[in-house]
């Protein structure tokens, strides 16, 4: 099933200021678990990366660690700007880039090298 789930989604979450995307995404990651809860149609994939950046944000807020997560490049690109945006908005702590690139960058470059 091919979906725009994740294409509407990145719109979407560019379109709001960034004092408003934290709240945006929270309801984004409910939505999508009620989805999953109730099969609907729904890209299993991009709902998995959706969710795993929703759940990486909570867990900054909570100060709690993330397991590692390898996503496709360009959902990692995106959420990487994303984090930037609530960094300079004084949303997320100075160091959460830090966080990001041990839970999604490093195990993405890692899965790259081990394909090659």
């Amino acid at each position: 099933m091919y979906s725009h789930l994740f294409e509407t989604f990145s719109k979407m979450i560019d379109r709001l200021p960034a004092k408003s995307v934290l709240s945006a995404l929270q309801r984004e990651h409910q939505m999508l678990e009620n989805d999953l809860a109730t099969n609907r149609p729904v890209s299993r994939q991009e709902a998995h990366s959706i969710l795993s950046f929703c759940q990486f944000l909570a867990s900054i807020k909570a100060g709690q660690p993330m397991a590692p997560v390898v996503l496709p490049p360009s959902d990692t690109a995106f959420y990487r700007k994303t984090t930037g945006r609530l960094i300079e908005a004084g949303e997320l702590p100075a160091d959460t880039h830090g966080r990001f690139d041990e839970v999604f960058t490093a195990p993405l470059l890692q899965s790259l090298v081990d394909v090659g």
